[in-house]
């Protein structure tokens, strides 16, 4: 039943799970060069076919340019690279899809961590921690894999992959032991977890938030997400910064670069824009480092901030 009364047809509900799975049965007998292959075709399509997303990506490239990366001067690396997020994006549905049909990562493939030690010493005690990383990679195979380490993962997301496909896409997660809210749940449930020793993943250059700050991003000042600056002074815990990356031959890693701790001894408004500052930089290092492989695309820079 909706939320207006309506009672939702049975059909609603197992097509959408029906035609995911078929999707799913699809992917995982794909072995990884006939996955990179669809992706890649997929990609130049879309590149040609979507003016406005091509349009938005080359938008926030010149602006990654601008800011001091010169790889991405020229229009024609600044194809290039949009060409290859768009690829990476397809390729990691291929992946994640793939491995949930063949129940998540397997054993013999574990995720590769760096910086574990930040991981540890943040929620050493029993803590929680906020995980904020970008779209980098693939950050879905990631969360799977850092569930294997013990660790309980409460993410919040938007809708995924399509709107009918969002409530499957949610059970998929939630099947590995990933607890799922989204923005209309507030922030009572994140706070709650990470009170409980939870790891609350966000992935903070998306649009799904709530409250922004004026912070520079890339040499300009972008209403930025705030939720990690907030969260992480409710709840007392500390916000630990990282990334997911895909290596040239298909394995998959997660770095922890870095912990930031809320200041008590800060006025609130000023921690919170040095919080949300911290997450942007580290968003920006790992953005410009591994740009081929960021999958947002919309566009960030129409205003600036005041």
């Amino acid at each position: 039943m909706t939320a207006s009364g309506v009672p939702v047809s049975r059909d609603s509900a197992v097509l959408p799970r029906v035609f995911l799975q078929i999707i799913q049965s699809a992917s995982a007998a794909l072995p990884p060069s006939a996955q990179r292959a669809c992706a890649r075709g997929l990609a130049t399509l879309q590149y040609r076919l979507s003016p406005a997303r091509r349009a938005a990506v080359l938008e926030n490239l010149a602006q990654i340019a601008a800011a001091g990366y010169p790889g991405l001067a020229d229009l024609k690396a600044r194809g290039r690279t949009a060409q290859s997020m768009l690829e990476s994006h397809h390729r990691g549905w291929l992946e994640y899809l793939g491995h949930s049909r063949a129940s998540a990562v397997p054993p013999a493939s574990p995720l590769r961590i760096f910086g574990a030690e930040l991981l540890y010493r943040a929620i050493a005690g029993g803590r929680g921690a906020i995980l904020t990383a970008p779209h980098l990679g693939n950050w879905e195979i990631a969360a799977i894999g850092l569930t294997r380490l013990g660790l309980r993962m409460h993410a919040v997301t938007g809708v995924q992959l399509h709107p009918l496909f969002a409530r499957q896409v949610r059970a998929l997660k939630e099947r590995e032991g990933i607890r799922v809210s989204t923005p209309q749940d507030g922030f009572a449930p994140l706070v709650s977890a990470l009170r409980g020793g939870e790891i609350v993943a966000l992935l903070v250059d998306g649009d799904v938030y709530s409250r922004a700050l004026p912070t520079e991003f890339f040499g300009r000042r972008v209403a930025f997400p705030a939720g990690p600056a907030i969260l992480a002074r409710r709840a007392r815990v500390p916000i630990l910064h990282g990334h997911a990356v895909r290596s040239a031959d298909g394995e998959h890693a997660f770095s922890f670069d870095g912990v930031d701790e809320p200041d008590y001894t800060l006025p609130l408004t000023e921690d919170l824009s040095r919080l949300t500052a911290r997450v942007a930089r580290s968003q920006e290092r790992n953005i410009a480092a591994h740009v081929t492989q960021w999958c947002i695309f919309r566009p960030i820079w129409g205003v600036d901030a005041a």
